[in-house]
């Protein structure tokens, strides 16, 4: 990519990349302090004819439209940037709850876990002492307001798990000669008193198989 275009005033760079151009601004966040979004040529050329300010085209790559930051209010730019970047609302459910409805939340709350638990997929699998083992990482948080759903899918991610060892798709790579099969759960939050009940009863249902639970908890 090369620089076409830098922005002291308005704290931008515009890349060029063939035919695609690519905007770089500043987020004043901790976490993210900066963003490269992709912006049409359009737009590029709107701004460098001073069509529009650097603070609206930094708002188009943002949201996909032209509207001035001053027209929004603080919550429609956070509700519109929430559902831009629905994992943001993992981090302060709370906060982000007030801004939606009950649907349009859980909607945004299950993409999000979705997103950080991939269900559908197999974090890590491999042979130890005998056994084989399938890793599953949860990094989401437990907070009240996305517990219900944090659970599902927590739930929909160990059945995927225990499908994928009752029906030995492992066997082809692996083979079947193991004592044991173990599905170790390590999570980067403490679970919450639902959430410790709930791997009580998985762990309960998988007694009279040869199957288990390992559970790794944050120090």
């Amino acid at each position: 990519m090369k620089s076409v275009h830098v922005s002291q005033k308005d704290m931008l760079e515009i890349f060029q990349d063939g035919d695609k151009y690519f905007l770089r601004y500043p987020t004043f966040n901790i976490t993210m302090p900066e963003v490269v979004k992709e912006i049409p040529k359009e737009a590029v050329d709107r701004y460098l004819a001073d069509e529009h300010t650097g603070e609206e085209l930094m708002n188009y790559a943002h949201h996909g439209f032209w509207k001035s930051k001053k027209q929004y209010t603080q919550d429609e730019s956070s509700k519109l940037f929430i559902e831009k970047n629905p994992s943001i609302i993992l981090k302060n459910p709370e906060h982000s709850r007030r801004l939606f409805s009950v649907d349009e939340f859980n909607k945004l709350v299950r993409i999000a876990v979705s997103l950080e638990l991939n269900p559908t997929e197999l974090d890590s699998i491999g042979v130890v002492e005998n056994h084989i083992e399938l890793l599953l990482v949860d990094a989401v948080a437990w907070q009240e307001e996305i517990e219900a759903v944090h659970l599902e899918i927590l739930q929909e991610k160990i059945n995927n798990y225990i499908y994928f060892l009752e029906s030995k798709q492992y066997v082809e790579r692996y083979g079947d000669k193991f004592d044991k099969k173990v599905i170790h759960i390590t999570f980067q939050y403490s679970p919450s008193d639902n959430g410790l009940a709930f791997l009580a009863a998985v762990q309960k249902v998988l007694q009279p198989t040869d199957m288990s639970l390992k559970i790794e908890l944050p120090e």
